[in-house]
């Protein structure tokens, strides 16, 4: 089983924001889809820690054809908090501290449906995933409860991510820098697969723009494939790519970062192609996002327009090497652009108890075969576009 990746492999691991050091099974830490403040220094932990393969590293793993882990007959699987994160003692090691992942934006693995239960681990500071089968859980025979998992092309197989912080946070980020070390072990209790990952905190809240199949019954929006020229969300049944964003929570307490759910409305993409027809020439500070920007409608007019409206982020296209016809652009419905809207409005019930919003675009598979990898980032301070980008998320769709 895998011990290490190679040299360079963990090379281009380094050079994931936040993540200072990722090895073995464990790719990176990056905040979760569901908490707006995640990652932010003295507040509570709301992370994803996202796994990975030798044969498929990074963002590979998540493939719906490859097979994520499962845990050996009579094993565990451990997940040790460490570095900077702390204990909060009010909270136990239970199944509403942690949840089992696959894919990406993530089906649930509840311990109920797959057959687990969560314990603490050999300290104060280790999750423990138990099979409650003598049996184990096999990888393969690992699927998703959620409604829509079934009517995935590809159904994801197996634990590719997990969720720490999930309906409640059991650990604080009282530091600079936490260390998540993830351990499968046999019956033994020996490790058959590790890995570790360590990310710094963030000083301040960012905007969050994060993964999301809250919409089609929690379909899997990530990896699909179409034809060239074909459009996520317009051909048939194809999905458009979904994020849920939230806006940047004001400076507060533990309690006040961690409560925090406010998303950010009228937001929208134009593509590149849609800023050269209206004649916006980006400058040079917005020169690393070659797909489009991201701008957020402040006259209330529902039309996106760079000149009038705030630009907010933008669009960082990948394609197969000469492909062209590409692009990344709001969701249209008759032709109209459908701009963010709160997540209650598109999903009730998840909603009103993870807030934030809801943001829904097209994207149109280029004239070459292969993967394509639009990045949709949002700035760290919309007013100095040269400070960076501050959150971001990557889909992956196969051309064919």
């Amino acid at each position: 089983m895998l011990k290490h990746l190679s040299i360079a492999s963990i090379i281009i691991l380094l050079l994931i924001p936040t993540t200072l050091l990722a090895e073995g099974i464990v790719s990176t830490i990056v905040n979760a889809p569901l908490s707006a403040t995640g990652t932010v220094k003295n507040t509570r932990a709301g992370v994803n820690v996202y796994l990975q393969s030798e044969n498929a590293p990074g963002i590979e793993f998540m493939d719906p054809a490859v097979v994520g882990y499962g845990i050996p007959a009579g094993g565990r699987l451990e997940i040790e908090m460490g570095g900077d994160y702390e204990r909060d003692w009010a909270i136990d090691l239970t199944q509403s501290a942690i949840m089992m992942v696959t894919g990406a934006p993530q089906q649930g693995l509840p311990g109920k449906a797959i057959g687990y239960s969560v314990e603490e681990g050999g300290n104060e500071n280790t999750f423990a995933i138990v099979p409650t089968e003598s049996t184990g859980l096999v990888a393969e025979n690992i699927v998703s409860p959620a409604p829509g998992a079934q009517g995935d092309p590809v159904i994801n197989r197996g634990i590719k991510v997990i969720h720490i912080g999930f309906q409640q946070s059991a650990f604080l980020n009282s530091g600079d820098t936490g260390t998540i070390v993830v351990r499968i072990k046999d019956k033994e209790g020996s490790v058959v697969s590790s890995g570790s990952a360590s990310i710094d905190f963030l000083d301040a809240p960012v905007a969050q723009m994060l993964p999301t199949n809250f919409p089609q019954k929690m379909r899997n929006h990530n990896w699909q494939t179409i034809k060239p020229g074909d459009t996520l969300g317009q051909t048939k049944n194809t999905l458009p790519l979904t994020f849920m964003v939230y806006g940047q929570s004001a400076p507060g307490d533990t309690d006040t970062l961690y409560a925090f759910k406010g998303g950010m409305e009228n937001l929208g993409v134009l593509s590149t192609q849609q800023l050269k027809a209206i004649g916006f020439a980006k400058p040079e500070t917005l020169s690393r996002y070659n797909g489009g920007l991201v701008i957020q409608d402040v006259n209330g007019d529902g039309a996106l327009d760079p000149t009038k409206d705030k630009i907010v982020g933008g669009v960082i296209a990948n394609a197969p090497e000469g492909a062209i016809g590409q692009e990344l652009r709001s969701l249209e419905k008759d032709g109209i652009a459908m701009l963010s809207v709160l997540t209650e409005k598109v999903a009730e019930k998840p909603g009103k108890r993870w807030g934030g919003s809801m943001l829904m675009l097209q994207f149109t598979g280029g004239s070459k075969p292969g993967k394509y990898r639009p990045t949709v980032a949002l700035m760290k301070d919309p007013g100095n576009p040269g400070a960076g980008d501050g959150s971001s998320f990557t889909y992956t769709v196969q051309v064919n």
